[in-house]
């Protein structure tokens, strides 16, 4: 299982895998996306200065009226009509009566207009921008959360690899020395000079151990797994350590100035307190609305027709047919003021003011958890340092006592029992040496992350990553 990992992968440094995984990780570029559309959400708000214009057109814009009136009168107008009209013969024979008359019309029409207005004076203008612009501080403040939490990911899984891979090596001894011993009582056990409990201990012994370098594998083939997930590698691509686990990097700060680089450097904190400036500033937006806005504007419009009018059905329209132009312009000075909305924008304003006050009092929780990690990872590196030595030193003397619990049972002045002892007691100073690594490793890593500070070059990385995302789309 290791050497199909091994044969299929690619080795490759720390900071080889952090490029690659700032150059590829699709998180970052979700986090940009993010930022851009902050970006015009700003640039919306910076457009409110230019002015509008609108087309305004007719009923319709362009085409054909037709009308058609017809008028039927009756009641006593209308039989004093009839009498009238039948002593000179001349009431006219229709469906509708003899009192019907009706009319005609077509028309074409064309009707633009077009409306200019410019917002002087808008006192909602400027603390929408400023909101925006906060709101857009707060995403790229986020987006450097995402770039340095995914740098601290890496690195972490790097070094569990490479916490895997000590464990499996010193494993892979410690299985090896059980098995020549467990040969050397099997043919013991032949002449009589070894019993079935000598066998079988180390037997036991050797199935355990078995189970733990199986895990130990599995564990080491999931972690590679999920250090190609974070470089983004295509399927069936993996890349592993390229040398084994030692003490990584160096922490050079006191707490005291760690904690205060951290609070003055955490972008989790910066993008609360963005975000409480851009809360407030629309609070400030709403209540503003409140105020009558003044604007220039200018109306034009054109009314065109050609065709006829109230021509007789059954007359001829061609001696009606006339055509018309009608131009109107206007400009000015005007305003609109909502004087009163029911206390809506009132309302809205003081939710924004209580959002405002909420991600204020996140970053002081910010501010907390921030020193917290602080301290946890700066106690972990200095007490991870000791333990690293003392733990190489266990494993050092446990190497030496199971080579000599060994040599005394080969002489017959020992038993089988102090042997099992003392490669168990190998095997628990491997894993804590394994462990006292990583912890340090990690420790280390995390320091960077907590105090904001980008490890090696890293920063670099992520500028390129960003001109790279820009260049796909830009505002």
């Amino acid at each position: 299982m290791e050497a199909r990992v091994k044969n299929n992968a690619k080795p490759l440094s720390l900071e080889e895998a952090i490029v690659l995984g700032v150059k590829n990780s699709p998180q970052l570029a979700e986090a940009f996306s993010t930022i851009q559309q902050y970006e015009w959400s700003l640039i919306a708000a910076k457009r409110k200065w230019f002015p509008t214009a609108t087309m305004i057109n007719g009923s319709p814009f362009v085409g054909y009226n037709w009308t058609t009136y017809v008028s039927n009168e009756y009641g006593l107008a209308a039989s004093d009509n009839i009498e009238s009209a039948s002593a000179f013969n001349t009431i006219p024979t229709t469906a509708f009566g003899p009192t019907q008359t009706a009319y005609k019309g077509q028309q074409f029409q064309f009707q633009p207009g077009l409306s200019v207005s410019w917002d002087i004076i808008d006192f909602t203008r400027a603390p929408d921008i400023e909101s925006a612009v906060e709101a857009l501080n707060q995403q790229k403040y986020l987006f450097s959360v995402s770039a340095r939490s995914l740098i601290n990911s890496i690195q972490i899984a790097y070094f569990q690899i490479q916490q895997n891979q000590q464990l499996i090596e010193s494993f892979k001894q410690i299985y090896k020395i059980n098995r020549e011993q467990l040969t050397i009582l099997d043919a013991r056990r032949t002449i009589g000079m070894a019993t079935v409990l000598d066998t079988e201990q180390t037997r036991s012994q050797i199935f355990s151990q078995l189970s733990q370098l199986v895990q130990y594998t599995q564990d080491y083939i999931d972690q590679t797994t999920e250090l190609s997930k974070l470089l983004a590698l295509p399927a069936g691509a993996m890349l592993i350590p390229n040398k084994e686990a030692t003490m990584t990097g160096n922490w050079t700060q006191s707490l005291d100035k760690t904690i205060t680089l951290a609070l003055a450097q955490r972008e989790e904190i910066k993008a609360s307190l963005s975000a409480a400036k851009s809360s407030e500033w629309s609070g400030i937006s709403l209540i503003r609305s409140y105020l009558p806005s003044i604007q220039l504007t200018a109306n034009g419009n054109l009314d065109f027709t050609n065709g006829y009018s109230y021509v007789p059905v059954d007359t001829s329209p061609t001696s009606a047919l006339t055509a018309s132009k009608n131009w109107s312009a206007s400009a000015g000075i005007g305003f609109t003021w909502s004087i009163f909305d029911g206390g809506i924008n009132a309302a809205n304003a003081q939710s924004s003011y209580a959002e405002s006050r909420f991600y204020k009092d996140k970053a002081e929780n910010d501010k907390l958890t921030v020193i917290d990690e602080v301290e946890s990872s700066f106690s972990t590196m200095e007490t991870s340092r000791i333990a690293v030595f003392s733990a190489k030193e266990a494993y050092s003397s446990a190497l030496d006592a199971q080579t000599a619990a060994r040599a005394r049972f080969a002489a017959g002045v020992g038993d089988i029992t102090s042997v099992v002892q003392s490669i168990q007691l190998l095997s628990q100073a491997a894993q804590q040496v394994a462990s006292a690594v990583f912890s340090y490793n990690k420790s280390v890593a995390d320091l960077y992350r907590y105090a904001a500070v980008w490890p090696t070059d890293s920063d670099e990385f992520v500028d390129k990553r960003l001109e790279t995302l820009r260049e796909r789309t830009s505002p």
